[in-house]
């Protein structure tokens, strides 16, 4: 029984001294990296970055931004364009040219002579633009809108006979199409396209975030009254990031997002400058 007892014994601390070995070669392996950030302004003279948030990544956080974008649902143009109260007309070049302007010297060279005559919008626009205008030789329609249910026949007729002399209109006069953008800006859909794009953006930013905190954040930091900070680490390859904080210095407004390795037993140093910040496409 006694000798029983001292197995379990002696095989408990076997046990204990096994897993104090492992601890402390685990600690052993752990890696220091330190570091130290400096801006550079317009002046010439470089200054510490004190208080500035740093975070060791196990991911570039430019590649985690990627990551939520490809995770959030892109705004649907054919569906915001559905919503829209336009004509069938329009809402198909609209489709068909990956577009919701309907202004501006991009749009006008999108608009063929077809789509203009086409699109019920487009060529109200263009009639009334140049009959407010008064320009000379502008030709006039022949018909009106009690014709349409009066005499659609000869609505149809006279409406067609009028597009003829627009067409050549526009042919002697290309600028004559100018002043659609002043008729069409009620209609521009743009403005609420972009707020739908802003608020996918916001989510995307959000996400990365969130990303950041639940999946590749191995430690954080703050600078201090020099500029420096440290971090201890497991080996391996990691990125340096202050994610959407910025270092300031006069007109200077920097990021950094660095790959960076700490290696076991060592500590590593790097500087943070205006050289290496962040370079955004």
């Amino acid at each position: 029984m006694a000798r029983s007892v001292g197995r379990i014994i002696a095989l408990l601390i076997g046990l204990i001294l096994a897993a104090a070995g492992a601890l402390a070669q685990g600690g052993a392996e752990r890696g220091r990296l330190e570091f130290v950030v400096r801006v550079t302004p317009a002046s010439g003279r470089a200054e510490p970055a004190r208080g500035l948030t740093v975070f060791l990544l196990t991911k570039s956080y430019r590649d985690i931004q990627h990551e939520a974008e490809e995770n959030t649902p892109v705004p649907d143009l054919n569906a915001f364009v559905d919503g829209l109260k336009l004509s069938t007309e329009l809402k198909a070049w609209m489709k068909k040219n990956h577009t919701v302007a309907i202004s501006g010297d991009e749009f006008r060279s999108r608009v063929s002579p077809d789509d203009l005559f086409r699109v019920p919008e487009f060529v109200d626009a263009y009639v009334n633009s140049n009959m407010t205008a008064l320009n000379q030789g502008f030709p006039e329609p022949k018909y009106n809108s009690e014709d349409r249910t009066l005499n659609p026949q000869k609505y149809e007729a006279n409406r067609k006979a009028y597009e003829v002399q627009l067409r050549k209109y526009l042919a002697l006069h290309p600028d004559s199409r100018d002043g659609m953008d002043t008729m069409l800006a009620q209609l521009d859909p743009s403005t609420a396209w972009s707020v739908e794009n802003a608020h996918w953006r916001e989510r995307t930013h959000a996400r990365a975030l969130e990303m950041v905190q639940k999946n590749y954040m191995a430690a954080k930091t703050d600078t201090d009254l020099d500029g420096r900070g440290a971090f201890e680490a497991r080996p391996g390859a990691y990125w340096l990031s202050t994610l959407d904080g910025e270092a300031l210095s006069g007109e200077l407004h920097l990021r950094w997002n660095l790959s960076v390795e700490v290696h076991p037993g060592t500590a590593s140093r790097i500087e943070l400058t205006n050289l290496n910040a962040d370079k955004k496409p």
